[in-house]
């Protein structure tokens, strides 16, 4: 009598353990979302319909391999060659859509003026995810990027005064030099290699940004700073591991 007891207690918390698992499931990536959405739709704001568990990224995957690569025309559009599935929402959905990854629902803004009322707007309501700061933690620690509320108030009050207009029309010559050594460095491989050279654009900017960051923070060339950045990468490898990433993927945050 006793062992049917406790099979029949064993078995309950089973199911009541299963309940709440599918009870939490389903709030996570079928109630939540759908409230979210309903409210924006409310506004006038649609978007393409998301499965349950990876929501539209199945979509912005597929529409990554169908890419052409082509040398035979220029454009300035670069969003809609590097994200073709965005621009393709945003005709037929048009500038404010919402699209989703697994469970989060996120907001895409193409409107001009509502971009700029978002970046001056400087309410505690407007912040990050938590899963962002979740993210970049491990890396970037509890900065401006990183962080909300009054703790991203203190760390703009400290850093504003380094972007002011003074400030940034002293670092124009720095810029413009790191910008000719760049442009120095392409002619030379361009002439070395008979009018035409494939160059490794991502590297070479990396070098860019690098060398007007140290000139500006640290009063000294990227090479004299390379082992700062360096440091950096590491820290870059070890902060963006498979074990950080996993909490931007769908239930396993």
């Amino acid at each position: 009598m006793k062992v049917q007891f406790d099979s029949q207690f064993f078995t309950s918390i089973v199911f009541i353990s299963f309940v709440a698992l599918l009870f939490r499931l389903y709030t996570s990536f079928v109630h939540k979302p759908n409230v979210l959405r309903s409210k924006l739709r409310k506004q006038g704001i649609s978007g393409p319909p998301p499965t349950i568990l990876l929501g539209n990224l199945m979509e912005i995957m597929k529409s990554q391999l169908t890419i052409p690569i082509s040398h035979s025309f220029l454009t300035h559009n670069t969003a809609s060659l590097v994200f073709p599935k965005f621009e393709e929402w945003r005709k037929q959905y048009g500038e404010v859509f919402v699209f989703s990854f697994g469970n989060i629902q996120s907001l895409c803004v193409s409107q001009t003026d509502m971009i700029k009322e978002i970046t001056t707007y400087t309410s505690f309501d407007l912040g990050l995810p938590p899963f962002h700061k979740k993210l970049f933690r491990p890396l970037l620690g509890d900065g401006i990027l990183t962080s909300n509320g009054t703790t991203w108030a203190h760390h703009r009050k400290i850093l504003a005064p380094e972007l002011y207009i003074d400030k940034v029309k002293g670092m124009v010559n720095i810029i413009s030099e790191a910008g000719e050594s760049l442009l120095n460095l392409w002619n030379s491989k361009i002439e070395a290699q008979s009018g035409v050279a494939d160059i490794n654009i991502d590297e070479d900017l990396k070098i860019f940004s690098g060398n007007v960051i140290s000139r500006a923070c640290f009063g000294s060339d990227y090479s004299k700073g390379q082992e700062i950045f360096l440091k950096l990468g590491a820290l870059q490898e070890v902060g963006f591991s498979w074990k950080n990433l996993s909490s931007a993927v769908p239930g396993m945050r």
